[in-house]
């Protein structure tokens, strides 16, 4: 993933591991454009979850991960910003213990609708395509719209804040002029699936279950 980096802004040769050449590659865009650098991580956890329940490998992808992330805390008078998704906590998995200048917004009110689309997003920029589908399923827009947001609106991050769309969704919703599944069809969340099978979980003990903020 940081080799196109590397190329584009150089490499010396003593950079002979992830965390050496994120180093290098942090500090030489920072001298040739003159700003400060913005990291963006999708999925940093990715790698980890692929091997939660094989403690060796576990323990070694953990080493590369740390040494891996180590720069983001050694050079932050040159980092503007720094976002980084994941499905875990990053706590929990350990990678973050160098790192004291983190913070998690997950469920934070104000940050409740960066990963989703609004209703009045929806309406605005979505208003064309739902238009289609009401005619293609004839019925009204207003209907339309009802029925997207039952099917692809509900993800709620913090308390009584606004609730956001499945993005992925319903873009494809509106491409493909169809009400489908979409998130579960292409994204099983398999790493859950394994967790529950490891600690033999009985899914039907989850039912109305209500989880505390502290359970996080």
């Amino acid at each position: 993933m940081l080799k196109p980096l590397a190329e584009k802004y150089g490499r010396d040769q003593d950079e002979n591991t992830p965390g050496k050449l994120f180093t290098g590659i942090l500090n030489r865009a920072h001298e040739k454009t003159g700003s400060q650098v913005v990291v963006l991580i999708d999925e940093y956890d990715a790698p980890l979850l692929d091997v939660l329940h094989d403690n060796v490998t576990l323990d070694e992808m953990r080493g590369v991960m740390q040494e891996f992330y180590q720069p983001l805390k050694a050079n932050e008078a040159i980092i503007k910003f720094c976002f980084i998704t994941g499905i875990t906590k990053f706590s929990q998995l350990s990678i973050f213990s160098t790192l004291n200048n983190i913070k998690n917004v997950s469920l934070l009110p104000k940050f409740a609708s960066i990963c989703g689309f609004t209703d009045r997003e929806v309406l605005e920029y979505f208003k064309d395509g739902i238009s289609r589908m009401a005619e293609r399923y004839k019925v009204s827009t207003e209907d339309m719209f009802a029925r997207v947001k039952w099917m692809y609106d509900g993800y709620n991050f913090a308390g009584n804040s606004e609730s956001v769309y499945n993005p992925f969704s319903l873009l494809n919703a509106v491409d493909d002029q169809m009400l489908k599944g979409y998130w579960f069809e292409t994204g099983t969340p398999t790493f859950l699936i394994r967790q529950m099978k490891h600690f033999h979980t009985d899914i039907t003990s989850l039912d109305k279950i209500e989880v505390p903020e502290t359970s996080r």
